[in-house]
């Protein structure tokens, strides 16, 4: 006999289609490699050319300017690590949220349309889900089965 509980979430559900989130996934870390070293390449690129500039007016090498200078680099350098930690862990937390909406609702559509029947339930999606629209098309689908 089969079990006919409604369907309970569990820490393994978490990935419903591990290929196609992992993937998603994958885009959003490769756009947020391009966007941190490009960012990361701006600010040094600025740095390297202030010092450039302290040189050709004249100050020398061992100048405090220069110390400054490499003390302010060390400072933004650790923010930038610390910005680019907390923007790392909350762009995953959020491609993983987003691929879930997109991915829930198609394993809800195959299962339900894989155990369809005409006495079944309707075809209901969780609120923030994505493809709301397909509810009504599922539900049509099961009354022309009728």
């Amino acid at each position: 006999m089969a079990d006919q509980r409604p369907y309970r979430r569990q820490l393994k559900n978490y990935l419903l289609n591990p290929e196609f989130q992992l993937k998603l996934l994958s885009y959003f870390v490769g756009l947020f490699v391009v966007t941190t070293l490009s960012l990361y390449s701006v600010s040094y690129l600025f740095f390297w050319r202030l010092g450039e500039k302290a040189l050709s007016v004249g100050i020398p090498k061992g100048h405090v300017f220069f110390r400054f200078l490499a003390n302010q680099k060390a400072d933004l350098d650790m923010l930038f690590i610390a910005l680019v930690v907390f923007n790392f862990l909350l762009l995953i937390g959020t491609g993983f949220i987003v691929s879930h909406r997109i991915a829930g609702p198609i394993f809800k559509l195959k299962r339900h349309l894989a155990e369809m029947k005409s006495d079944s339930e309707n075809f209901k999606l969780r609120d923030k889900d994505f493809f709301k629209e397909l509810e009504p098309l599922v539900d049509g689908l099961k009354e022309k089965m009728k």
